[in-house]
């Protein structure tokens, strides 16, 4: 080949190469299946799969008026039950151990975006614990965060995103039985019973002491996670806040039981709700939180924590039914039954000297 043809092939294939870059992005812009750029393009469909790609964009481009918030462990309820029972448009919000700090990093940014009426908040008890992060980057993909464009090079070129993101959104959004409330959730790809759960269980093997709920540090985070929360709530009498004690199962409880922490948990929820009952726009629901058949039959775990959709139903029921509401002067006594129902176990699990009787059904 001679110099002249090296330097045409060359140039062409920077030409092609250029082009190809350039399609590939308008193509992603176009599609934008993580709404970094816009809400979908009619007739596509917002579709749902990676959260920590897809809530700073959703939350800031996507049409709604109300907000779920929290854990995994709230992922397989289905935000469409909301919707059908206050007459609104429920984004699911939700991230994996969900601290704090995070769920308060995308309401303040629905609020700048978006008039909310309606906040569903699953309030994990370790939520509250966590020390608050100032910049939450707890499952957020950075370069979808920032407003810096040349980060985007990660998005617009992305393999995955080009052959595998927008061809399903494609197909799914041809599907007119999807249903968008179900974003996230996990419960139809799992497998769920107690030896499931039980596989994924690893407890310490020793029972340590309670730890202090007046110890400093532990005051420090509570406090400082809820001066969040109270803020947001206080800043928006507008917004009906409704919060709702999650389900955890017994599992969950045996090692935070036995690393010490339980008391602390149960403190942190009476917290959250002695500081917050005080307002108008706040309504706290026990939901199934402290219920035997809900915490301790194993045959709605797929692991130590996460329950299947009938559990996670019966949580959203609470809150649309409007029934076992938790105030000031109540959740001493609604945590004492959960309580109980935990040392009852551990009481258990101690005379029996195995995890056999967890297979039984109704042992509890």
């Amino acid at each position: 080949m001679s110099e002249k043809e090296c330097k045409k092939f060359i140039k062409g294939f920077g030409i092609l190469t250029a082009l190809l870059l350039f399609a590939a992005a308008v193509l992603v812009i176009v599609f934008d299946p993580y709404f970094h750029y816009h809400a979908p393009i009619s007739p596509l469909k917002a579709i749902y799969t990676k959260k920590e790609y897809q809530l700073n964009g959703a939350v800031e481009h996507l049409d709604h008026d109300a907000l779920m918030l929290g854990s995994s462990v709230t992922m397989n309820i289905n935000s469409s039950d909301f919707d059908r029972a206050f007459g609104c448009s429920t984004l699911k919000a939700v991230v994996s151990g969900a601290k704090c700090s995070t769920l308060c990093y995308y309401l303040d940014k629905a609020y700048r975006y978006n008039d909310i009426k309606y906040v569903f908040w699953g309030l994990d008890p370790d939520q509250i614990c966590y020390e608050p992060d100032e910049v939450p980057d707890q499952e957020q993909v950075y370069y979808m965060r920032d407003k810096n464009p040349l980060n985007d090079v990660n998005y617009l070129w992305s393999m995955d995103v080009i052959f595998k993101e927008i061809p399903n959104m494609i197909a799914m959004s041809a599907h007119s039985d999807y249903d968008q409330g179900l974003a996230y959730e996990f419960a139809s790809q799992s497998v769920f019973g107690a030896q499931q759960a039980l596989a994924t269980h690893q407890p310490e093997g020793d029972i340590h002491r309670m730890n202090s709920i007046d110890g400093e540090d532990f005051v420090r985070r509570i406090n400082a996670n809820m001066d969040m929360v109270e803020a947001l709530v206080a800043a928006h009498p507008e917004t009906e806040y409704r919060f709702f004690f999650t389900v955890a199962g017994i599992l969950w409880w045996d090692i935070h039981y036995r690393s010490g922490n339980m008391e602390r948990y149960f403190a942190a929820w009476k917290n959250a709700v002695e500081r917050l009952d005080r307002y108008d726009n706040v309504t706290f629901y026990s939901g199934v939180f402290n219920s035997a058949g809900a915490v301790c039959d194993l045959s709605h775990y797929c692991d130590y924590c996460h329950a299947d959709a009938q559990i996670n139903a019966l949580q959203a029921a609470s809150v649309i039914n409007g029934d076992r509401i938790i105030t000031a002067d109540t959740v001493d006594d609604e945590i004492d039954i959960l309580r109980s129902i935990i040392l009852d176990f551990e009481d258990r699990l101690t005379t029996e000297g195995n995890w056999d009787f967890l297979y039984s059904d109704g042992w509890y």
